[in-house]
């Protein structure tokens, strides 16, 4: 019975280490790519979104007012043909006035709560990052570690020898390199 394995060649693990190499670093940049986008939202939210509905809210407040003097003035001389539209301009600002403030306490909202909804989400990632960061270094640490192993493995003639192609003929000769040895030759016999 033939007791050794036959490996010819370990290209198809090495080929797998380089990929999960490759693989690692992949899932590193992506997961700091995700860290990096839950902080620039943060900040989008509690800075950019901020400034941009105060000053909208600002803007339209000044210009709502400013359309209430108009059409108080236009009431106060009777010009009825331009009343009916600085009351429509009126109109149309206090609904933007109301949508702006509605927009920024849902803003508000959103700054509020936006640790308590995205924090239990990263806890999740920090699993993937031991994964990313411990697991798969180890896994091709043991990949290359496994490389030796079989590279000498085919170094090595089944009796112990060396193998031809490292200039030195093992004790079996050829013939115990193809799993044809000496000792199963007399079995069969």
């Amino acid at each position: 019975m033939n007791r050794q394995a036959k490996v010819t060649s370990v290209d198809a693990l090495t080929a797998f280490r380089a990929s999960l190499v490759l693989y690692t670093g992949s899932v590193d940049n992506a997961l700091n790519g995700v860290r990096d986008e839950v902080r620039r939202m943060r900040t989008w939210l509690q800075v950019d979104q901020k400034a941009y509905w105060g000053g909208r809210l600002k803007r339209l407040r000044k210009q709502l007012e400013q359309a209430e003097a108009e059409l108080f003035t236009s009431r106060l001389s009777a010009m009825t043909s331009h009343s009916a539209a600085r009351q429509m301009a009126v109109t149309r600002l206090r609904r933007m006035v109301r949508e702006s403030e509605e927009r920024a306490r849902e803003l508000q909202k959103w700054i509020r709560n936006y640790d308590t909804l995205v924090e239990p989400l990263l806890k999740k990632l920090d699993g993937i990052q031991h994964f990313a960061t411990h697991d798969l270094p180890k896994a091709a640490s043991s990949l290359a570690q496994a490389e030796r192993t079989l590279d000498d493995y085919t170094r090595v003639a089944p009796e112990g020898g060396v193998e031809s192609g490292t200039g030195a003929k093992g004790q079996a000769g050829e013939e115990g390199l193809h799993g044809e040895g000496p000792s199963e030759k007399g079995e069969d016999e």
